[in-house]
């Protein structure tokens, strides 16, 4: 698993000089993705979401680097070659907006569309397979590990009769820069958000950038 070479990333990231970015970086996304309460149902998977990208995407102030990036570039010199190699790869994540096209031909992980660029990927983690099924739309973050690609840990379930509406929007900036694909991603999740809390309301009321809720 990825995740233990992610551990220094995250302690030298949040801790001591950076907890204060951390505060700030988490108000940040909550204001574009929906604030979540402890209560809610989705709770810890948006807080994963919210590490990750902090992680991977959102640049520290003064460096203009994401944490990932920049421990990278800090470290690259002792890396052996291993590790030269992994965290090399953790600097090309993939945040996007993913469809479960189908199961592999031996139930150990799946292939996934990645809606923005229509390309497909292998995810190899069998312990993910349960609660999926063939048609789900949802926001996810692969990492390239060792060959192969993993899951992260946060995932952003949205409605599959939602699918037109998400392609349409998801096609309008297809080409542009990732910075407007993130804030249509992180719009999405707020509709997912507002749905769980607005239930009674037609969704299509919800799951629409002109939304009143």
């Amino acid at each position: 698993m990825y995740q233990k070479y992610l551990e220094p990333i995250t302690e030298e990231f949040t801790t001591g000089d950076y907890y204060r970015e951390v505060f700030n970086a988490r108000r940040e996304f909550f204001d574009k993705a929906g604030l979540v309460h402890e209560d809610d149902a989705e709770f810890e998977q948006r807080m994963c979401i919210f590490m990750d990208w902090y992680l991977f995407e959102r640049d520290l102030p003064g460096v203009d680097l994401p944490p990932i990036k920049y421990f990278f570039r800090k470290n690259k010199d002792r890396f052996n070659n291993e590790e030269l190699n992994i965290y090399r790869d953790f600097c090309s994540t993939i945040h996007t907006v993913f469809r479960l096209k189908r199961m592999t031909w031996n139930k150990k992980g799946m292939v996934v569309t990645d809606l923005f660029s229509n390309k497909s990927h292998t995810v190899t983690d069998s312990e993910m397979n349960q609660g999926f099924a063939r048609g789900d739309i949802f926001e996810a973050r692969i990492v390239p590990f060792k060959g192969s690609f993993e899951f992260s840990k946060g995932f952003c379930f949205h409605p599959v009769d939602m699918k037109d509406f998400i392609c349409g929007e998801i096609k309008k900036v297809r080409f542009q820069d990732k910075s407007r694909q993130t804030k249509l991603i992180l719009q999405l999740a707020s509709m997912k958000l507002k749905h769980l809390r607005f239930q009674h309301i037609d969704i299509k009321h919800i799951y629409t950038l002109n939304s009143k809720f």
